[in-house]
């Protein structure tokens, strides 16, 4: 008895100390994993606030913008390059240019051009937002923390149309010195990306938010987080909500019956818990591994997704690779693949057309999906005549039938091309391909090639498709 007890105390100090120890560590790996998937949220939406000014310079930032908004009013030019272009290719769901005297000239809703004076649904936020704009252009001395970023600008989350949404505020500004414009002749940009529509479905399927959705209210579930959005007034607006699982709960239900049941094997319990420990270490370094991977790879095609192509591309922008030529192909025909064969099929062919992008594109080379039947190519170290060898193979290869549950389903591709013999930043690059391809597919398909400052093509193919 005089050993029992004291060995019982002891036993009993030891079981109260580990589950002292578990609680302890359930709560701090509980609030690890809350705090980093609300300091991720908060990371994602300053991305993304960043990323929406960058796609905005690829239009405000743009020498021809300035001259044909200064010159007769072309409302179809600016459906093209400055309104209807930025949903089609970036998903902004609004588009408003106001002139120098801050008069709508020109509006657009989703691929729809509209009324101007639809502005009036935001004017009363976007209006200071556009004169702290304008300050900053005429101080003349303002400067960008973002080396990406050329140009003042304003952002804030807002609401518009029932939607929360993130707004930004741009002037339509010359990207050369062979184009002067006073700071008061300056016409305004103004973009809206609804956070509730494509925004959540980047959180879901890149970055592995489970059930990500918006709500007005903080009224998350017991098994979800929230993160709140907050203008630049500090107001929350409303909230991201999504479900998390906390590790510490699930450590907990294994471990305190077999600490209540095994208090007289300490140390049993001990390896037990060293051992859980490590399989959760292990399986958050490959849940971590698999969400890197998956925030620069497509799903579909296993290919790099816009992401790592977009840094790819930077990257050879920054060490001045001018040998280096990039491939915008676009499917034609995939549409009616789709609507004749269904989604099935479709994704079926995506994955092959991506795999025989994979065999006859040259080592070295960056074959990606930028989304829907988008594909890319950086080329490095190739001439232009290469590049468009390239694409006479390429053509053949994406022209040959696919066999889909018994049925051939054929396409063809549109490809538009741009070397780097021109010093010049992605986006300068991206929009000469995307002119080049553009004027590919008004042609019926094939390749078209420019080189040269804006797109102006020094040099134009048509190889059939």
């Amino acid at each position: 008895m005089a050993v029992a007890v004291p060995s019982g105390l002891a036993i009993l100090l030891i079981g109260a100390l580990a589950c002292l120890l578990l609680g302890m560590s359930v709560r701090e790996a509980n609030d690890l994993v809350i705090q980093r998937d609300r300091h991720l949220a908060a990371s994602i939406l300053q991305q993304a606030i960043r990323r929406i000014a960058r796609d905005q310079e690829s239009v405000t930032d743009w020498d021809e913008a300035v001259l044909h908004l200064h010159e007769a009013f072309d409302p179809d030019w600016i459906d093209d390059n400055i309104g209807l272009w930025m949903n089609m290719y970036f998903g902004h769901e609004r588009i408003v240019v106001l002139d120098p005297k801050d008069r709508p000239i020109y509006a657009s809703i989703g691929t729809s051009r509209t009324d101007p004076e639809v502005f009036a649904d935001i004017a009363p936020i976007a209006r200071p937002m556009v004169a702290d704009v304008r300050e900053a252009l005429a101080s003349g001395n303002w400067r960008s923390a973002d080396p990406a970023i050329r140009s003042p600008g304003a952002n804030d989350i807002v609401v518009v149309d029932g939607h929360p949404a993130m707004l930004s505020v741009k002037p339509i500004v010359p990207s050369t010195q062979k184009i002067r414009q006073a700071p008061e002749n300056a016409y305004v940009h103004l973009a809206v990306h609804y956070l509730d529509g494509a925004f959540l479905k980047e959180l879901q399927q890149t970055y592995q938010f489970e059930g990500a959705r918006f709500s007005w209210r903080n009224q998350p579930q017991d098994d979800e987080l929230s993160f709140a959005l907050r203008n630049t007034a500090g107001h929350a607006i409303g909230y991201l909500i999504w479900r998390v699982h906390l590790p510490g709960e699930v450590l907990a239900g294994r471990m305190v019956p077999a600490l209540l049941a095994t208090l007289c094997a300490i140390l049993v319990i001990v390896a037990v818990l060293v051992a859980s420990l490590r399989k959760g270490a292990r399986a958050l370094r490959a849940s971590e591994a698999l969400a890197r991977h998956r925030a620069f790879h497509d799903v579909l095609t296993e290919l790099p997704n816009r992401a790592l192509f977009n840094e790819r591309l930077a990257a050879a922008c920054r060490a001045g690779a001018r040998d280096t030529s990039l491939l915008l192909l676009d499917l034609d025909r995939f549409k009616q693949v789709n609507d004749t064969l269904g989604h099935p099929a479709g994704d079926a062919l995506i994955r092959v057309v991506g795999a025989r992008l994979c065999r006859v594109a040259p080592d070295g080379a960056t074959v990606a999906r930028l989304g829907g039947d988008e594909f890319a190519i950086l080329l490095p170290r190739a001439r232009q005549d290469d590049a468009v060898r390239l694409c006479q193979a390429i053509i053949e290869a994406i022209e040959a039938p696919v066999l889909i549950d018994g049925t051939a389903a054929e396409v063809g591709v549109s490809i538009g091309v741009a070397s780097m013999q021109e010093a010049g930043t992605p986006e300068a690059v991206i929009r000469r391909a995307d002119r080049a391809l553009y004027r590919a597919k008004r042609s019926g398909g094939g390749v078209s090639v420019a080189d040269g400052e804006d797109g102006v093509p020094d040099l134009a193919h048509a190889i059939a498709a």
